[in-house]
């Protein structure tokens, strides 16, 4: 399954592997909806392993990005990296959603 996540008290990690499009938006939108119906405050998502995301992905990480700002919650992108980095970049979506190089990081920063 290319999209799973873990939760703890405080955060839900939805770890994208492969790749992230059209096809599989509602894994992720399903994702979503169970990190909203927690009490966790931040959602991370892992893009380490993502090799490719398409403009539905893009969109969809930006709406939900502004869903959980007016949630009072946050998000947060981990390790993205080549295609993936350039894609996110070229969308200006890593000046919307703060970008980390580690889940621990992306933690640390949002807790302070």
């Amino acid at each position: 399954m290319p999209i799973t996540q873990r939760t703890s008290h405080t955060t839900t990690v939805v770890h994208i592997d492969d790749v992230f499009t059209h096809r599989n938006r509602k894994d992720f939108s399903s994702a979503v909806k169970t990190f909203r119906e927690s009490p966790s405050k931040h959602l991370i998502v892992d893009l380490h392993d993502a090799t490719y995301v398409d403009s539905a992905a893009v969109g969809l990480l930006a709406l939900t990005s502004q869903q959980l700002t007016a949630d009072e919650r946050m998000l947060s992108l981990v390790g993205p990296q080549g295609t993936v980095k350039t894609i996110l970049e070229m969308a200006n979506l890593d000046r919307m959603i703060p970008v980390f190089p580690t889940e621990e990081a992306a933690a640390e920063a949002r807790a302070a």
